[in-house]
C-alpha cells in the first residue's frame, strides 16, 4: 500500500510497479487534487519508510478507482539504493539470447 497527501485530504492506493525514477499506483478511490502537478506519497514495507515528492505523469480511470503513473521529484538515495537491490538481476531482462 501506499499513502497519498494532496490539497484536500489523504487516501491510500496500491503499488503497481516502482522503478528508480516513477511509480505506478492503483485503487486510488478518488480524484487527486494537485497542487502544480505535485502530491506527496509515503511507501513502507520491507523496513524501509520513503516519503516522496511525485509529479503526476498520467491517469486513467479503472472502474471506480484510479490508475496514476507519476515521476518521483528528487528521488533520495536510499530509494534508488533500494530498487537497484531488487531488480533482475540478469541484464536482459527482455529474455532474448
Amino acid at each position: 500500500a501506499v499513502d497519498m497527501a494532496d490539497r484536500v485530504g489523504f487516501c491510500t492506493g496500491t503499488i503497481k510497479d516502482i522503478s528508480r525514477f516513477g511509480i505506478c499506483i492503483e485503487d486510488i478511490p478518488r480524484k487527486l487534487h494537485l497542487e502544480n502537478g505535485l502530491f506527496q506519497v509515503v511507501i513502507s514495507g520491507k523496513g524501509h519508510n520513503f516519503k516522496l515528492k511525485v509529479e503526476e505523469k498520467w491517469e486513467t480511470k479503472d472502474g471506480l478507482t484510479t490508475i496514476v503513473g507519476a515521476f518521483i521529484d528528487n528521488a533520495p538515495w536510499g530509494w534508488t539504493e533500494m530498487v537497484m537491490q531488487n531488480e533482475p538481476k540478469n541484464d536482459d531482462v527482455w529474455g532474448s539470447h
